[in-house]
């Protein structure tokens, strides 16, 4: 009987003693988790600034886009605007030539016009100056 308490007093230590190593083992267990907890916590923190600081840039770049998309409107439109008014004074200036080439032909017509009446002036001027002398002649006999 002696025996059979010492195994039951050895069996009741053994089991005290793995009652205690498990206490501490599950305390070991709940200090690990309660720091994984943390470093959890921590990392969903920093995730969340993250993906704000990612959301405030996205909306940074997409105001930028907006811009240069404005911007580049802008200048297709001046681009076009210009093209438009270069074909235009292309025109003018065609118009303008014709204008010009019509009036020199008309000066050459004109100069030309001109000549002849200053020939038949002259022309005129030789016979009156030739019908004067003859009446000179003819009232002087």
């Amino acid at each position: 009987m002696e025996e059979q308490a010492r195994k039951e007093a050895s069996s009741i230590s053994a089991s005290r003693q793995a009652s205690s190593a498990a206490e501490i083992d599950n305390e070991a267990l709940r200090d690990q988790v309660q720091h994984l907890q943390k470093q959890v916590q921590s990392l969903e923190d920093m995730l969340e600034d993250v993906q704000v600081a990612s959301e405030r840039e996205e909306a940074t770049v997409r105001e930028r886009i907006k811009r240069y998309k404005e911007k580049e409107e802008a200048m297709k439109k001046e681009l076009s605007a210009g093209r438009k008014e270069v074909e235009e004074m292309l025109k003018s200036e065609a118009t303008s030539r014709s204008r010009v080439e019509e009036n020199e032909e008309a000066l050459r017509e004109s100069t030309l016009a001109l000549e002849n009446a200053r020939a038949e002036i002259e022309i005129l001027r030789a016979e009156i100056a030739v019908r004067i002398i003859f009446l000179n002649d003819v009232f002087a006999n």
